[in-house]
């Protein structure tokens, strides 16, 4: 319940909003007294242990004062005794009772002393035979450095203790004569031996902790973990003792402890990464100088023990060590180190001979490679600076440089030339022994590139070769993508002059050229793939194999474009004839579609003269899908047919344009393309009423094409509107209740390509559309055509004997 004190009417009315509600006030009334007797019961307890609770304090702070008071009294008594004086024929003298107090303190200080040079003397006179013991237990673990070494941690306390003794020892003679001290320093020089001994031999053991590991005594490292853990906060507390005294802190001078302190700051955790790296370097040193002739790559080989001995670091040394010491860590860094400083002071860049060079760059892949492996669980950071202190990419960096330079000068140079003598046209091009069309560039191109894929394979790098081949790929991509852009352009020029005398001419002819040298550009990358799989690296393998694919899907890419544009110009220059088609009285009676036959078998024939045969087939079958779609698409925009005559000159240009695509394809092929010829000119020639029946069978294999129907329907003289406005919702409720999709379950046909063009013109503005991009940066942003281009030419042989599709 949400209690309202500032509003009690708001209350009141939140229980009683209606009527019926007033027979709750009694049952209300019950539950408030029960909810006030428990708060206030609560409230009670409550405040009865607040109030004992403040009572006890009291009385605990009422007892301290008495105590404090009883205290501060009693030492007011020996002071007054201390101080206490009189005067004696005018002079000041201490009471026999100050001069009590005064001869007790003495006494006591006198008796300290006594005790301290007893338990000095008793110390000094048992240190010979302690060090004796001490030094016989350290000769025997030297002597056994891989053993058990049981009384490890006993051994390092007794020495802690006597240098202890020594530190305190040196403090308190500070202010004795020269010779007291120079004595006590000869007395304690067995010690300092026994101390620097102890150090030896836990550098000796820090150094051999995997050689301990690999003899089953994980215990003499957990013990001498636990040693250094001591030292380290001996260390610390050393650091802040002086730090006090440095800065003069209150009361530090007064505690004997802080003032005899002495301990040396031995920081055993930065000498165990020191011990580590040295005996590393020397175990690396004496792997070189083992070898009659070394060499980078038969020295790396030679030290494979240091991934075998960083993996049992991993699985049997991290377990012994606190986290905070990062031994994994700093095993990878001492050893990733030590063998970059052997390999750089054995080997010096500046004058070492290329085998050396490439040998080292190898060395330095190789041991990345291995340190990286994700099993090890290494960060990369760990590995910086690089093996060769970040002159590996110099190394090779010069090496594939001169390739890439050359490279890229050679197809600048290359381009230049060819695009200018695309773009000026001031001769035919080249013909081939066949009378093909062809550009020199594929030749050159190709000669070039393999000339630097030699060269780099006799490198012996893997990863080298596999970026001359990167490179040289998006060189050839480039020069697809600078392709593209220019027949882009010099097409567009073509379609958009105002006089034929502003563009020049021989479009035509190099860009059928152009598509037969990208066709061999494209047979140059499938044989330059076989070439290079045998010497590119098994882990490379599939990332050369998709380069190239994706370079060699741009040739094809680049002529089924250009065979595209071949298309386009043909149906850029019968957009006259296809102005007048369906008109009168040109179509019924001149026979538009006879010209435009005729201009295009002249157009295939120039085509088929000079264009290879594979990129002819593929032209071929886009130049008649193109032709029947810009016919098709002209008489779904006529706005009037003269029947019966249209009919007629329909069948007529049905026999035509047999004829036509058979010069080009098949018989067969072309019987089947205008078959849907055939079904329109049934529904044109069918009477009002019967048209409903050759529709079906045409919307059974087409579609439904119901825009084209009523265009269809509207456009003939001898339907009334409301006729065809009937039989075209006849025709929707059909489609509707047969539930037929708008794209037949065989695939789409020449009726889809019918109604994507209905909003277009006859020239296809999509193909530059989707080809605007291409260009734009580095490389082409390759879609779908590639593929298309690939299974055209499939179909029609391209490569067969390879097997490529």
């Amino acid at each position: 319940m949400a209690w309202n004190a500032t509003n009690p009417a708001g209350l009141i009315a939140e229980y009683l909003k209606s009527p019926d509600d007033l027979s709750k006030i009694t049952a209300l009334r019950r539950k408030l007294t029960r909810e006030h007797a428990t708060l206030s019961a609560k409230l009670k307890i409550g405040a009865k242990d607040q109030l004992e609770a403040t009572r006890e304090g009291l009385l605990q702070l009422q007892s301290t004062r008495r105590d404090t008071a009883g205290i501060h009294e009693v030492f007011s008594q020996i002071e007054s005794m201390f101080q206490d004086a009189q005067y004696e024929g005018g002079t000041m003298k201490e009471t026999r009772g100050a001069s009590s107090f005064r001869t007790i303190s003495e006494l006591s200080q006198v008796r300290r002393a006594l005790d301290q040079t007893s338990g000095l003397l008793t110390k000094l006179e048992q240190l010979p035979n302690e060090i004796a013991g001490l030094a016989q237990l350290m000769d025997e673990y030297h002597a056994n450095l891989i053993g058990p070494a049981p009384d490890l941690l006993s051994l390092h306390f007794r020495i802690m203790q006597w240098e202890a003794f020594r530190n305190e020892t040196l403090h308190l003679a500070v202010g004795s004569e020269e010779a007291v001290q120079q004595q006590l320093v000869h007395m304690l020089a067995p010690l300092d031996a026994l101390l620097s001994s102890f150090e030896t031999y836990l550098m000796l053991l820090c150094a051999n902790i995997l050689n301990l590991v690999r003899a089953g005594h994980q215990g003499v490292v957990v013990r001498l973990i636990k040693i250094l853990e001591r030292e380290n906060r001996e260390d610390e507390k050393t650091a802040a003792i002086r730090l006090a005294k440095r800065a003069n802190i209150e009361g530090s001078a007064r505690f004997r402890s802080i003032a005899t302190y002495g301990h040396t700051i031995k920081l055993y955790r930065l000498k165990l990464q020191e011990a580590l790296h040295l005996t590393t370097q020397r175990r690396l040193e004496a792997s070189w100088n083992e070898a009659q002739e070394p060499t980078p790559l038969s020295f790396f080989e030679q030290v494979q023990w240091i991934y075998q001995d960083l993996e049992l670091v991993r699985t049997a040394v991290v377990p012994l060590f606190p986290e905070s010491y990062h031994i994994y860590r700093t095993y990878v860094q001492t050893y990733h180190r030590a063998l970059g400083e052997v390999l750089q002071e054995k080997v010096a860049v500046e004058d070492a001979a290329a085998t050396e060079l490439l040998e080292l760059y190898h060395v330095a892949q190789q041991h990345q490679n291995r340190l990286m492996d994700p099993v090890r669980g290494i960060d990369e950071t760990w590995l910086q600076p690089s093996l060769l202190g970040g002159r590996e990419e110099n190394i090779m960096g010069d090496y594939l440089a001169l390739l890439t330079r050359k490279i890229d000068e050679w197809t600048a140079t290359l381009m230049h030339d060819e695009i200018t003598a695309f773009v000026t046209r001031e001769k035919a091009p080249e013909e081939s022994a066949n009378g093909m069309y062809l550009l020199s560039s594929c030749v050159i191109l190709f000669r070039m590139i393999n000339q630097q894929m030699d060269t780099a394979a006799h490198a012996g790098d893997p990863e080298l070769l596999v970026r001359v081949i990167d490179h040289a790929c998006t060189v050839m991509r480039n020069c697809q993508a600078s392709w593209l852009q220019i027949v882009q352009q010099e097409f567009k020029k073509q379609t958009t002059a105002k006089r034929p005398e502003d563009v020049n001419g021989g479009l035509v002819e190099y860009m059928i050229a152009l598509s037969n040298d990208q066709l061999a550009s494209a047979d140059q990358s499938e044989a330059l793939m076989a070439r290079l799989e045998p010497l590119v690296a098994p882990q490379y393998k599939a990332h050369v194999r998709e380069n190239i694919d994706n370079t060699l899907n741009g040739f094809l890419d680049i002529s089924k474009h250009c065979t595209q544009l071949l298309v386009e110009i043909v149906l850029f220059d019968l957009r006259p004839a296809f102005h007048d088609m369906f008109t009168f009285p040109a179509w019924y009676v001149e026979g538009t579609t006879t010209t435009i036959c005729e201009t295009v078998r002249d157009y295939a024939s120039d085509y088929s003269a000079r264009l290879e045969p594979n990129l002819f087939d593929v032209l071929s079958d886009d130049l008649v899908t193109r032709l029947l779609t810009a016919y098709l698409t002209t008489l779904r925009r006529s706005a009037r047919l003269r029947m019966p005559k249209a009919a007629e000159r329909f069948m007529a240009d049905i026999g035509e344009l047999t004829q036509l695509i058979a010069s080009m394809r098949s018989l067969e092929e072309a019987t089947s393309r205008v078959e849907v010829l055939h079904m329109i000119h049934a529904i044109l020639s069918s009477s009002p009423t019967m048209v409903f029946l050759p529709y079906w069978t045409f919307a059974k294999t087409h579609g439904p094409n119901l825009a084209f129907l009523e265009a269809l329907l509207r456009a003939r003289d001898d339907m009334e509107k409301a006729d065809a406005t009937s039989l075209v919702e006849s025709a929707k409720r059909k489609v509707k209740q047969e539930g037929m999709p708008d794209i037949p379950e065989s695939g789409p046909t020449i009726m889809s390509a019918v109604s994507q063009a209905q909003t277009g013109g006859l020239l296809s503005t999509a193909l530059l559309g989707n080809w605007a991009g291409a260009a734009g940066g580095e490389g082409i942003a390759w879609g779908a055509l590639a593929q298309s281009a690939q299974n055209y030419l499939g179909s029609a042989g391209w490569r067969a004997g390879t097997g490529r599709s």
